[in-house]
């Protein structure tokens, strides 16, 4: 028991040290403004109360009080390094929803009695790419009522999952009182540290909480409680709205049969030689529905079979990049930042373009990390979803077409040295296609840059439809890097480079531990999916709190064993190809 104690003890301090020192560095870093007059507007919350003015050469910063709630403090600290917040683009906008001054150029009306609209507001200033965001102390800014009421849809709006945080928060506190169970002595040791984590956290910052000295321990349960019976937001009121609307046509469509005839031969070779490869479900968005997908066992070819229809791609692709999916692709798109890095510079030994267009461009992120490392080539993007022109009203390219290639191609024809598709191939319905349009509008020497995900990886197999990059039912044909070699030789494009390691992501393991614990967890609802679960908080919040320990097993797994592979076989999960139109 006295071993226990002190194990259970121990983790409770290690965990709170590194916790209060990244917490404390962070706190640490927040700008204090200067006082004085500028040309800014002033926008602040209901009951917060400014003593005084302050100066700014940024286009927009947000307001911190000093006196901020604690657990509002921790929030923001959690979801935001000041260190590098202004100079970072890929940071996503934060507020701490009390106050911000603006320039007039981007000034907007925000609801002040919705927290979560401070951080939306924020958030679509900062995705500009020529404007200054900025958060910082505001000396004389007196905090407004925090209302814990809105505390879910904060989590949310800074993608976190509530259920996630109240099962980390109740393990934590379950340890704590374990250890004091177990041997009070080092119980006791283990309560000091978790009771003065806030405090530590704080002491000597530019934060000084007016609650800082509530118990955390009587706190904790109440914040449980507060955080799982919230109120929404208005964007999520205005979501439920399009769910609502969006429900009698999904309710039309959720029975239709959206698959063609399956086929006999090897849409790349003609073979005959088929394989079943994949039984899967939509895992993302749970649309209904049971996809297959076969493998040419000559040629290595991996496709959806049978494959969709043009409706019922309609179908599966609605509101997933747009409408009520959009803001959760935006999140995952711009958290990985280090391949669009990588492909630019996989170009750069070979061409110094001038112009480059990005097919299948989504919301532009590639160009905007790219342009990092060419800054003297002019980025356009083409896509069919609406996301494609708020990326060129953002600046993170200069023009857009949304459409298909094949639309746009005539109108593209050698305006181009670099035409680029990063995932995108194994999404259409015909990628060669897609290549025939691409090798007809590139000039002569112009170069293509692909990227896809990998069928020949081993842990494809391995984890079956839990395999993220199988993506079912978007990815309708996954082509072996030796298929695609060939495809483009017979249309005249000579490859130049591949890479396969370095197109590797280690995230394998975690991505199917998050796939797999989301089949699990009871569903949100959602106009194709009639909310039938009962409990649902309750086995959501069991089934995520059971697969904390096993996520840091996944990290561990996928820094080791997965890296090991990579490192092992030079492959990886995608591969990158450039090829050079002769």
């Amino acid at each position: 028991m006295i071993l226990t104690g002190a194990i259970l003890s121990g983790l409770v301090v290690a965990v709170v040290v590194l916790d209060v020192l990244r917490l404390r560095s962070r706190a640490s870093k927040l700008r204090v403004l200067a006082q004085g007059a500028g040309e800014h507007t002033l926008l602040t919350a209901t009951g917060v109360h400014p003593e005084g003015s302050w100066e700014t050469e940024d286009d927009l910063v947000d307001l911190v009080p000093r006196d901020l709630p604690a657990v509002a403090a921790l929030d923001l600290l959690g979801a935001v390094d000041p260190g590098k917040y202004r100079d970072d683009q890929w940071a996503r906008g934060i507020s701490a929803s009390q106050a911000v001054l603006v320039r007039e150029t981007y000034r907007e009306d925000v609801d002040p009695d919705d927290p979560t609209e401070f951080i939306a507001y924020v958030r679509r200033v900062k995705d500009h790419v020529h404007a200054k965001v900025d958060i910082a102390v505001a000396p004389g800014l007196k905090a407004g009522p925090y209302d814990l009421g809105y505390r879910a849809a904060i989590l949310r709006r800074l993608g976190k999952r509530p259920s996630l945080w109240i099962a980390g928060s109740v393990i934590g506190y379950a340890a704590v009182a374990a250890a004091l169970i177990t041997n009070w002595r080092w119980g006791l040791v283990a309560l000091a540290a978790y009771w003065a984590h806030p405090i530590l956290v704080f002491a000597g910052t530019p934060l000084k909480p007016r609650d800082l000295w509530v118990p955390r321990v009587v706190r904790t349960p109440y914040l449980w409680f507060k955080t799982s019976s919230g109120k929404k937001s208005t964007a999520e009121l205005r979501q439920a709205e399009h769910l609502a609307q969006a429900t009698p046509w999904y309710e039309q469509n959720r029975d239709r049969n959206f698959h063609e005839a399956p086929r006999d031969t090897c849409p790349s070779c003609g073979s005959t030689d088929l394989r079943r490869w994949v039984t899967a479900t939509d895992l993302v968005q749970r649309k209904p529905g049971t996809f297959t997908m076969d493998r040419c066992v000559r040629c290595g070819h991996v496709w959806q079979n049978p494959r969709l229809t043009e409706e019922g791609l309609g179908f599966y692709y609605r509101d997933f990049y747009d409408g009520l999916g959009e803001t959760s692709a935006e999140a995952v798109f711009s958290g990985k930042t280090d391949p669009y890095y990588g492909r630019a510079r996989m170009v750069e030994p070979f061409t110094k373009p001038e112009r480059w267009l990005d097919v299948g461009s989504g919301h532009a992120h590639f160009c905007l990390g790219a342009k990092e490392v060419l800054p003297q080539t002019q980025f356009d993007g083409l896509d069919q979803g609406a996301a494609i022109e708020d990326a060129a009203r953002l600046g993170r390219i200069e023009n857009s077409y949304r459409g298909s290639f094949k639309d746009f191609a005539g109108e593209l024809k050698g305006r181009y040295d670099v035409i680029s598709m990063h995932h995108y191939l194994e999404h259409v319905r015909d990628p060669w296609e897609e290549l025939d349009i691409a090798a007809d509008v590139l000039p002569n020497g112009g170069y293509l840059l692909i990227e896809l995900p990998d069928p020949e990886w081993r842990l494809g197999r391995l984890f079956g439809q839990y395999w993220m990059p199988w993506f079912q039912p978007q990815h309708q044909h996954m082509m072996p890097i030796g298929n695609l070699e060939h495809a483009l030789a017979d249309r005249g494009l000579t490859t130049v480079a591949t890479e396969r390691r370095e197109a590797h992501l280690c995230n394998d393991f975690t991505l199917a531990l998050l796939l797999w614990l989301g089949d699990k967890a009871p569903r949100t609802p959602a106009p194709w999916r009639p909310e039938k679960v009962r409990l649902r908080r309750t086995r959501s919040f069991l089934v995520w709190s059971l697969g904390i320990p096993a996520f840091f097993v996944a990290l561990a797994l996928d820094q080791t064993v997965n890296r090991f592979l990579a490192a092992r076989t030079g492959n990886g999960n995608a591969y990158r190809l450039l090829a050079r139109k002769a």
